[in-house]
């Protein structure tokens, strides 16, 4: 018995290629991806690349995600394959076999399709995992010499989750065969959905849900607010989708079917009849088509937004290719002396120095509003979809008229209520402003100058912020700084020195210029409080921002692999099960163009629909998106809209090339 189910399990794989070969390279793909990126993570010569610690977090964070996904894809799909061979297997019953007999054969269809696929998918990690460890280094910037090392705990590892799913989903097939009904089994293609009540009242919860999903992405642009409701927003997301495309579209069939000019055609009828028909089975696939579409498009888009975003997010952080905040002031002849330190290591490490700016400053993080500066109180930080501190916070910077003197080489000869404001910001127009009830003169607004303007943006200052909240406030004198400063920072006085420098040179010159340099610095009395060096934070970026790009096209392919299987099983399995339908249209006078039609119309709309509904998701998530990229330096939201757009293209490209192809399958299916 054994041998004869195993020749009837490969001649049903055979028989179903149109059905398994899918199913077989799916499985493989998925293989293929866990076992490259598991090998990817065990590999020893990771910790050597600069930033290996944030790559190596970055694999394990991918391997659960995989992992996570392919248990549940892999499971789901078994069961939809399942669900299909219902008449088939009610077939077997009729004709004699027991319930073991149909077990053993769904035993051993599962147990050659997990062998295939398991070891196709490793023998193409083992082949590619060269070429992808070659990818990722150039990706970095890192040296080539760094070997690819096969991981045999990579192949235990991959072959153990996979054996796993397979006892898994044939532990599942059997307890299902063994309590359906076998007339249950024959009959089971023919049963329609049951109705879907309370259609208005589905309908109206889900597009007021989906309502404040897009309203919450629209309106939050605070970057804390967001990393708190992006993972909420997208549960509202996923909820009022599932309930829209069940209640939604069938309001929207019902309200169709009420049209006599549209419903009562031939091609028009029987589409939506049809539709009507398994209405909840659509909605399903639908909702999981839709959702990995909107997951594949974040994924990629902001993965790609980041990665080749590296100037916009390293000028954020790194206004000079080398800058320093010391906690405490530097004495004129300390700065002096630093600077001239400088100029001896750039002479000596073969570097061309640029610039050198060292300053003393006094800075609060404020709020300016009205012509008003003040601390910000207790409710600007409340925490909400808008606050005080997105609308009217500026990293606010008090100097003096001798600091600005002697950085930008012009006087400014300022009375005891007058101020000089340098910024970057083109709104900020003011010819007064008040600090603690006392109103200063603006005697100019400079917008370029040495303090706002660096060498890789417009910021300047001390920290990360970007140039349109840095407001430098130039004072007369010491005793004017002062009183303003004590009031900004409530009592807490301190005071801080900058160190800008900026230097040309090959990278192995600028790294010994940065290690010498940073060894003077390290040396002051005044401890360092905040340091950037550009070169080494290009290859921390590329580390994190490299390997989530990295990553993250394993998920978009893994992701658009379930999507197109998805749509795949569900267009070909409905195809089979309208033929018979299809047959007898045709014996009541429907012609083959009319049927051509109609298999059109419901092709289309179970197509499309998903992929209007992803874009739209995504259109929407993208100002969410671009909040959360802030906080990784990623200001520029053109740049980040442009991306996610040409990865949309490119998404829309295949999913049409794919739609062309699985149509003409289903016409052939269903021809006469």
């Amino acid at each position: 018995m054994i041998r004869y189910a195993f020749r009837l399990a490969w001649s049903n794989l055979r028989r179903t290629q149109n059905v398994t070969l899918p199913f077989f390279l799916a499985s493989t793909v998925t293989v293929f991806l866990h076992f490259l990126i598991m090998t990817m993570m065990f590999n020893p010569h990771v910790p050597e690349i600069r930033g290996g610690a944030t790559l190596a977090f970055i694999f394990q964070l991918g391997v659960f995600v995989i992992t996570t996904f392919a248990i549940l894809f892999m499971i789901s799909i078994h069961q939809m394959l399942l669900k299909k061979r219902k008449k088939e297997l009610g077939l077997y019953t009729i004709l004699g076999m027991e319930k073991k007999h149909i077990s053993l054969i769904l035993f051993w269809e599962n147990a050659i399709q997990t062998t295939a696929s398991l070891a196709l998918g490793l023998i193409l990690g083992f082949v590619g995992g060269q070429l992808m460890w070659m990818i990722l280094l150039r990706m970095l910037n890192s040296p080539d010499g760094l070997p690819y090392t096969f991981s045999l705990t990579a192949l235990i590892c991959t072959t153990v989750v996979f054996l796993g799913l397979f006892i898994v989903t044939t532990a599942v097939s059997l307890f299902q065969i063994h309590r359906i009904n076998p007339i249950e089994l024959l009959h089971s293609e023919k049963q329609a959905d049951k109705p879907v009540r309370f259609l208005a009242v589905k309908t109206g919860i889900g597009v007021i849900v989906l309502g404040i999903a897009y309203a919450i992405a629209l309106l939050t642009n605070n970057m804390f607010t967001a990393l708190m409701v992006f993972f909420f927003d997208c549960l509202l997301v996923i909820f009022a989708t599932s309930i829209l495309f069940e209640s939604g579209i069938t309001f929207f069939l019902r309200w169709l079917k009420k049209r006599r000019s549209f419903y009562y055609k031939p091609n028009n009828f029987v589409a939506v009849s049809m539709l009507s028909h398994r209405i909840r089975r659509n909605a399903a696939s639908l909702t999981t088509i839709c959702i990995l579409s909107t997951m594949l498009l974040v994924t990629m888009g902001g993965s790609a937004a980041l990665f080749f975003g590296e100037d916009n997010a390293l000028s954020e952080s790194n206004p000079d290719d080398l800058t320093y905040t010391l906690t405490g002031e530097l004495t004129s002849s300390k700065q002096d002396e630093l600077a001239a330190v400088a100029q001896q290591l750039a002479a000596e490490n073969n570097v061309v120095l640029e610039d050198v700016q060292i300053y003393s400053y006094a800075d609060a993080y404020s709020k300016l509003q009205d012509n008003v500066l003040s601390p910000f109180v207790t409710s600007d930080y409340l925490v909400g979809l808008r606050s005080a501190v997105i609308d009217y916070g500026y990293d606010v910077f008090l100097i003096q008229a001798d600091t600005y003197r002697r950085i930008s080489g012009q006087t400014a000869k300022l009375q005891e209520d007058e101020i000089l404001i340098l910024t970057g910001n083109e709104q900020v127009q003011l010819s007064d402003l008040t600090i603690q009830g006392k109103t200063y003169a603006v005697q100019d607004i400079q917008r370029d100058t040495p303090f706002s303007c660096r060498k890789y943006n417009n910021g300047g200052g001390t920290n990360t912020s970007n140039s349109s909240e840095l407001l430098f406030l130039v004072f007369a004198d010491e005793a004017s700084l002062m009183s303003v400063q004590d009031y900004l920072q409530e009592g807490e006085w301190e005071s801080n020195t900058r160190i800008g420098v900026n230097y040309a040179g090959t990278l192995e010159d600028r790294t010994a210029f940065y290690e010498a340099f940073n060894q003077k610095v390290r040396a002051l009395d005044a401890p360092v409080r905040y340091a950037t060096c550009l070169d080494y934070d290009r290859q921390e970026f590329k580390s994190m921002y490299g390997g989530l790009l990295f990553v993250g096209v394993f998920f978009s392919v893994l992701f658009l692999t379930a999507t197109v299987l998805i749509i795949y099983f569900k267009q070909i399995s409905e195809a089979m099960d309208d033929r018979e339908q299809y047959l007898i249209l045709q014996k009541v006078g429907m012609d083959e163009q009319e049927v051509s039609a109609t298999i059109n119309r419901q092709v289309i709309l179970v197509f499309f629909l998903p992929l209007i509904t992803a874009l739209l998701h995504t259109g929407f998530a993208m100002p969410l998106m671009q909040t959360l990229l802030v906080a990784l330096k990623l200001t520029n939201p053109v740049f980040t809209y442009t991306c996610v757009s040409v990865c949309a293209v490119i998404f829309t490209i295949f999913y049409l090339i794919f739609y062309r192809m699985t149509s003409r399958i289903i016409k052939k299916e269903v021809a006469f």
